[in-house]
């Protein structure tokens, strides 16, 4: 009777312990956002996340109390951990479009950038509604101290139901077991675009999510020493002599061959000329790591050599662009780069994708030109593929020098349906159901495009005689439906079929080139994308890098990497990958021994790296009544006309113009008893300013 009423006697701290994490919650929620009106929303449609946001709080709370027994010493001490985290994170959100990743904490030493951040993210509101926040708290735990009947001594049995309580949360928060949260509350993540995941799942519970993808292993025998002797047994490489050719990679959206498809028939071959080409120059099979999308996770291994392979058990839920790529990566652009070449990236998509502005400047590219700066040129709901092969002929038309180029295509992108096209000019035969034979039709239509655009290119520097070597390849298998269904109706695929995983993973690649002898052109090559870039160095005459030689030697032994559970069949031991692994792992996460060792370490980010082509500039503003022309360079369909910082309807002529009619009713009404300031902003399509002009006096 006595402990029942000294519990109620004590009920309020314990109420207490309920509330204040979800005040916390609350302040933290609102530092990633920045504003209340971000959080409302928030609130108002993901509650369920917010609740689970709530329970990272109380769980570190309980468990901050168990340990020490201090009810108020851990909640300060968690403010202390947590509120930074929130700020640093709505600061980064707000300057470059990304939340502050666990991972930005684990391996990224450039905290000094958050500084900058931060300057510009912190204003009287954000600074005024902490200062509540502390205040607030303050004079609750000074009022429950005043009355000392309401002070409490929490027994080691309390602390130890803390504990256990605390625990049971973190491993069902963390692992989705005992108890599923996230199974049952239907919360899952977005991996090739984790800012959807935070801005649904909230900051905690999100970070919380994300903590697994920091449990990377250390290869066993790891160390500086062990790095040194590895590249003690790579040749010194030779001197590359004669003019540098250009090298362009060009990936293939969803790219394979479906005539491999044997128990269906095409009207006409749907890639002529890759099949034509394949005849002459290097070609093969190229097993990649992905099925039906992961675009970034085959780019990671042909520009770096690095390999999805030696990701754990589960690579296909690893994006090392979003997660791991905070650094500079030694890769095919900058060792271009250091040999004179200007290395420019090249893809049709938003800039934000896959974190790709903040992957292309830390693989060493100078230039990243994403389809906020392409012209309105589409096949279907995306660019046209011939847009892409446009791009890369104008850079290697601007440089001096050789160019480094590696570009993307989307023309081909899911989905398949009929109707993507305005003509699908290839039919389908066969015992094949017309759903499958539809989306078949519109695949063949979509690679079509691609393999056009490639023999453009090829005919564009055959004629030019400019020495030019390119890979083509195509990134994966397309999803086409659950199950593998057009496949398995198509009878490509059989039921328990032994081979489905090479069925699915084996696209082709071309090295096309206009200088070399034929003798040396190899046909009918299975190469691992890591091998790739070692291969097309070699071949161009390039020199490389200890990594890239320490590739090519070992692709000449084991030329394809399978999962790790088709090592076996492949020949393959662990040892026999050992090196391999410590490279990777010294290249990505470990002590970078080999950049220090080789003096590249500081060689690989470009310090002139530059979105597109640099911010637009206003030359000329005419008025004329009600119509206002902007002129300047370079301008875009994503550029926008503001006047006194506010947004005005524009459209752009294609060329170095923007209209404005001020009369529009749409547009703001202007004070003409005032002098205003023209600018022209670019955006991308989550409303971050990625471009800038200068300020121009309206007539």
């Amino acid at each position: 009777m006595t402990t029942l009423l000294t519990t109620l006697k004590h009920l309020p701290s314990r109420i207490l312990i309920l509330i204040l994490p979800f005040l916390l919650m609350g302040m933290v929620e609102f530092l990633e956002r920045g504003t209340y009106e971000e959080l409302h929303k928030w609130v108002m449609s993901h509650p369920l996340s917010m609740v689970l946001a709530y329970f990272v709080v109380g769980t570190l709370y309980l468990f901050l109390i168990a340990v020490s027994a201090r009810i108020q010493l851990s909640f300060w001490l968690l403010c202390v951990i947590l509120l930074p985290l929130g700020a640093i994170s709505g600061s980064k959100l707000k300057a470059i479009g990304a939340p502050y990743y666990p991972w930005d904490l684990f391996f990224n030493n450039q905290i000094m950038a958050y500084k900058t951040f931060l300057y510009g993210y912190l204003n009287i509101r954000i600074i005024g509604t902490l200062i509540v926040f502390v205040v607030v708290t303050a004079l609750l735990f000074y009022l429950l101290n005043l009355n000392k009947r309401l002070r409490i001594q929490l027994t080691w049995i309390e602390r130890t139901i803390y504990a256990v309580i605390a625990i049971v949360m973190a491993t069902s928060l963390y692992m989705d077991k005992p108890i599923p949260f996230m199974n049952a509350y239907g919360i899952y993540t977005v991996p090739w675009d984790q800012t959807i995941t935070y801005d649904e799942n909230g900051y905690l519970f999100s970070s919380v999510q994300m903590l697994g993808f920091l449990n990377v292993a250390k290869p066993d025998g790891y160390s500086k020493k062990a790095v040194a002797s590895i590249l003690d047994q790579i040749p010194e490489p030779k001197t590359a002599s004669g003019k540098k050719p250009n090298i362009i990679v060009m990936l293939g959206e969803s790219f394979m061959d479906p005539t491999v498809m044997k128990n269906i028939t095409f009207s006409r071959d749907p890639i002529p000329n890759l099949h034509q080409l394949q005849k002459t120059f290097t070609s093969g099979l190229m097993l990649s790591p992905q099925f039906g999308g992961s675009t970034a996770n085959v780019e990671f291994e042909v520009l770096s050599g690095n390999s999805m392979r030696f990701f754990g058990k589960s690579p296909d839920k690893i994006l090392p662009y979003i997660q791991y790529m905070n650094h500079g990566v030694d890769s095919l652009a900058s060792i271009a780069t250091r040999q004179g070449y200007t290395a420019t990236s090249i893809n049709p998509f938003f800039s934000y994708f896959f974190d790709s502005r903040k992957v292309y400047k830390h693989f060493g590219f100078s230039r990243f030109i994403s389809s906020e700066f392409f012209p309105n040129d589409f096949e279907g709901p995306n660019y046209a593929d011939r847009a892409v092969v446009k791009k890369i002929i104008e850079e290697t038309e601007k440089s001096s020098g050789p160019d480094f180029v590696f570009a993307n295509t989307m023309e081909n992108h899911h989905p398949f349906k009929p109707g993507k096209f305005a003509q699908n000019t290839i039919e389908v035969t066969g015992d094949i159901s017309s759903e499958s034979k539809g989306i078949l039709e519109t695949y063949a239509q979509g690679i079509s495009g691609t393999d056009k655009a490639l023999q453009s290119l090829v005919d564009y520097y055959t004629k030019k005689g400019e020495p030019t070597i390119i890979l083509f390849f195509g990134d994966h298998f397309p999803f086409f439906e659950e199950d593998y269904k057009v496949y398995r109706d198509a009878k490509y695929v059989l039921p328990n079929d032994p081979d489905l995983y090479t069925k699915t993973h084996y696209t082709p690649f071309l090295i096309w080139n206009n200088f070399l002898p034929a003798e040396q052109e190899q046909l009918n090559l299975k190469l691992s994308p890591s091998f790739l870039g070692p291969t097309l160095l070699h071949m161009a005459g390039i020199q490389g890098s200890y990594y890239t030689d320490y590739l090519y030697e070992l692709s000449q032994k084991i030329p394809v990497i399978p999962p790790q559970d088709m090592w076996d069949k492949y020949g393959i031991q662990n040892k026999d990958l050992a090196d391999y692994m410590k490279l990777q792992y010294d290249n990505l996460f470990g002590g970078h021994y080999g950049y220090e060792a080789k003096g590249i370490k500081n060689t690989i980010v470009q310090p002139g790296y530059v979105l597109g082509y640099g911010d637009p500039i206003i030359s000329k503003v005419l008025r004329s009544e009600n119509k206002l022309q902007v002129i300047g360079t370079p301008f875009y369909s994503s550029c926008n006309v503001y006047i006194d910082g506010l947004a005005f309807k524009s459209n752009f002529d294609g060329e170095d113009s923007l209209f404005v009619d001020l009369s529009d009713s749409d547009n703001p009404r202007l004070e003409e008893s005032k002098p205003h300031q023209v600018e022209v902003r670019i955006y991308d399509d989550k409303k971050m300013k990625i471009g800038q002009s200068n300020f121009y006096p309206l007539p």
